[in-house]
């Protein structure tokens, strides 16, 4: 027989609102440092990154769990848009994608351009269609691949498409392809690095305006829309209370790489 003092608190606690279930929010993205990068940095840290360590602090501060799965880009893309409630990043938020993902927060601004190298001057063309007189190479799934072929490149003739940036970056500095575009030239100086190669040896020689699109966080399609939202209200709380400033601060990145609305 329970005591009649329990009965009233019993049927209260019956009433209130279950406690939220911390959730796994599983995340795909591909080897972008300094922005992210599953190999160790300078320092030793391993995985890390501005976009990954933000995406890792958002999680935490809502009481899940951040999974993350670093994949070729092709296939990361592939299952961001296959995937309801997958995070992936970094993302260019373009005019095709606006209506479909769910936008978090802008990681980094772009600055896409095409490359060459600088022992190569005659490799200068003033626009995209004089470009056409040379071979670029693109990664598959990219943005920056799409948008050549709608003004008129195609593969087998000024197109080279590989997995993955350092493929292509090897194969501007092998004399294999001429012109590399890319989305930032941070990243691109980085990567040089990596495989041993001098970025002193690059050169922009053309700006891709229409390409230097933000680079966000973001939910895929098909994601609830209030996820996607509470995800964006934490972005803009963790700014103000400046967050992404002290990852800046501790990753020595530029402050033009501070992530922003």
């Amino acid at each position: 027989m329970m005591p009649r003092p329990l009965l009233p608190l019993l049927l209260c606690l019956l009433w209130l609102p279950a406690p939220a279930t911390a959730a796994v929010i599983h995340a795909v993205t591909t080897e972008f440092p300094p922005f992210q990068s599953e190999q160790p940095a300078p320092w030793g840290l391993a995985p890390w990154g501005l976009a990954l360590e933000a995406a890792q602090a958002l999680a935490a501060r809502n009481g899940d769990t951040l999974n993350v799965q670093f994949l070729p880009w092709p296939r990361a893309y592939q299952m961001a848009e296959t995937t309801p409630g997958l995070l992936i990043f970094c993302l260019g938020r373009t005019p095709q994608r606006e209506a479909r993902y769910g936008w978090i927060g802008r990681i980094a601004n772009g600055d896409a351009r095409l490359w060459r190298l600088a022992s190569r001057p005659e490799v200068n063309p003033a626009t995209l269609q004089q470009a056409q007189r040379w071979q670029l190479g693109v990664t598959a799934r990219d943005m920056k691949a799409d948008y050549l072929l709608q003004q008129g490149f195609a593969y087998e003739r000024n197109l080279q498409q590989s997995s993955d940036d350092l493929s292509n970056i090897r194969k501007l500095y092998a004399g294999r392809i001429d012109l590399l575009p890319f989305s930032n030239s941070l990243v691109l100086a980085w990567r040089a690095r990596e495989l041993g190669l001098d970025p002193q040896q690059l050169q922009p020689v053309l700006p891709l305006p229409a390409l230097s699109t933000p680079l966000y966080l973001a939910f895929s399609p098909g994601t609830a829309p209030q996820l996607s939202r509470r995800y964006a209200r934490l972005f803009r709380l963790l700014q103000r209370e400046g967050v992404f400033e002290r990852l800046r601060q501790r990753l020595q990145l530029p402050r033009e790489t501070l992530p922003g609305d």
